[in-house]
């Protein structure tokens, strides 16, 4: 009994190997000339509400924006901009900053020290390469109270 429930799942685990191999690869039949479209998300951490569609830290903490990108593009590297503005001006660049993606095609950005009465938006842009275009995340937006 236990040798045929051995035999059934060793089959199974060959057919669902089998199958996973046999699956056609991303971008297989893309065209030589044609580059990889590039997918950036992101995330901010640390917040502890969210309002009006702002995500709310405490003054004086460190906001953190992971972005993860695909395909995998490791060692690449992946620019923040960094914008502020007061309430009714407009959006004012502070800082333009860069990093490379990790193993896992990951980054991490932090904004240290944050003030309050000040609205700020983030987000991560990947240049284009030889193989890939560039993609980008969209706004993240956040404040001190």
């Amino acid at each position: 009994m236990h040798l045929q429930l051995r035999l059934a799942l060793i089959v199974m685990l060959c057919a669902v190997l089998a199958t996973s191999a046999a699956a056609p690869v991303a971008g297989a039949d893309r065209p030589s000339g044609e580059r990889t479209r590039v997918t950036v998300k992101s995330r901010l951490t640390g917040w502890v509400a969210r309002r009006d569609g702002y995500f709310l830290y405490r003054r004086g903490t460190t906001a953190r924006m992971v972005v993860t990108v695909w395909p995998d593009l490791r060692g690449e590297p992946v620019r923040a901009r960094l914008e502020w503005r007061r309430a009714g001006a407009e959006w004012l660049p502070i800082e333009v900053t860069s990093a490379n993606l990790n193993r896992d095609s990951r980054a991490l950005f932090l904004v240290r020290s944050l003030p309050a009465g000040f609205s700020f938006r983030l987000r991560a842009r990947v240049p284009p390469g030889s193989d890939h275009r560039s993609g980008r995340s969209p706004w993240r937006y956040f404040r001190a109270i």
